[in-house]
């Protein structure tokens, strides 16, 4: 079965960092979860949706993720192999990855999820919670969750494409 394209294209880093967190919600809400098997491979990252900078400038908010998408910051991206993926990290010539997760389709979500809490990650990342949707031509639009006993929250948005 092939995945719907949901939205005609827009580049996203314009389209997308110009929305609040919220705004972000109700789009990731309409989009369709990719299979578990379709993401393979490495995926470049690029972080937009932080929450709490929804409130910021334009001008400021805008400047902040431009500084997060230059090499100043060491997330690159996801690795994703079979049913287990891990992120990717590096500064130059230092280059590793960090962060392990277990891929899984669930049954209370419509997004693919990349579940933290696997043996091996330090007691921070086990409350991480993954989410993908498919958002255009190889392009996902995905967030970073966190569960606490009072509930679970979203952190930030990310995109993550597919590099050759």
């Amino acid at each position: 079965m092939a995945v719907a394209k949901p939205l005609a294209p827009f580049p996203p880093r314009t389209f997308l960092a110009r929305h609040r967190q919220d705004e972000l919600d109700a789009l990731f809400a309409t989009l369709p979860a990719p299979r578990k098997n379709e993401l393979q491979g490495d995926y470049q990252g690029t972080l937009l949706g932080i929450s709490g900078l929804s409130s910021l400038p334009g001008v400021i908010k805008s400047g902040l993720y431009r500084l997060l998408a230059s090499w100043l910051n060491p997330w690159q991206g996801k690795h994703f192999d079979a049913s287990n993926g891990a992120n990717l990290w590096g500064l130059g010539t230092l280059q590793g990855a960090w962060g392990q997760y277990r891929i899984e389709d669930r049954q209370d979500s419509d997004a693919l999820a990349l579940d933290y809490d696997v043996e091996g990650n330090p007691a921070l990342l086990r409350p991480i919670l993954g989410e993908v949707r498919y958002f255009q031509d190889a392009l996902y639009l995905a967030r970073m969750r966190y569960r606490t006993r009072r509930g679970t929250r979203t952190l930030l948005y990310f995109t993550l494409q597919e590099t050759r």
